[in-house]
């Protein structure tokens, strides 16, 4: 069994309350699954998971009584939660009718820049990656919220990376996408760069 700590932001009317449906619970919506509101918008619940995966939604129900007033259910798909084997506690933030995109690219050295944009409002403008470091491993990373409106469609993005010693070079990355399948769920995959030549 693993521990989980779903964060949701969202500010719902009063007398209203957050709730997590999901598979384990047979999408009952009960003071079970009931999140606590910690701050103005932000709620909270600790959750226990049996099952390897888990499937979850959000609903703005009565905060007392749940199944007698209208319940509002987030749109889209479903949102999944698969287990790891390493971890027995995890925390999960979400946004209400949003879902998150995480990117890494692994970094060949310190002085070097990767910006991340793409098909989305979110990646309209051009993201600046950060560079982490774990392990004596050097990796970028970009984290942004999609809107449910697209989660149907796939995403494109391409990677410009400014490798800056001893002598600049300016790399681009072929398109890639990410389906909706894909979303949930690490993916390791190659990418192909080519160098901006300069005229």
């Amino acid at each position: 069994m693993s521990q989980i700590k779903f964060f949701l932001l969202h500010q719902v009317c009063f007398g209203q309350g957050l709730y997590l449906a999901n598979s384990q619970n047979n999408w009952k919506i009960d003071k079970n699954c009931r999140m606590k509101c910690i701050k103005f918008n932000r709620w909270e619940l600790e959750f226990e998971v049996r099952d390897e995966q888990l499937e979850y939604k959000y609903v703005i129900a009565d905060y007392d009584y749940p199944t007698l007033e209208t319940q509002i259910w987030e749109r889209g798909h479903n949102r999944n939660f698969i287990k790891s084997k390493q971890n027995s506690s995890y925390t999960i933030k979400d946004m209400w009718e949003k879902r998150l995109i995480s990117l890494k690219l692994m970094a060949l050295n310190k002085n070097s820049l990767a910006i991340v944009f793409g098909n989305l409002p979110a990646l309209t403008t051009p993201i600046q990656m950060k560079l982490r470091e774990k392990k004596s491993m050097k990796y970028f990373t970009a984290r942004f919220y999609i809107d449910i409106t697209y989660s149907d469609q796939v995403i494109q993005f391409q990677y410009y990376l400014l490798i800056k010693n001893p002598t600049p070079i300016e790399l681009i990355s072929t398109p890639i996408s990410l389906g909706i399948s894909e979303r949930n769920q690490e993916i390791c995959q190659a990418i192909s760069f080519y160098r901006i030549a300069l005229c």
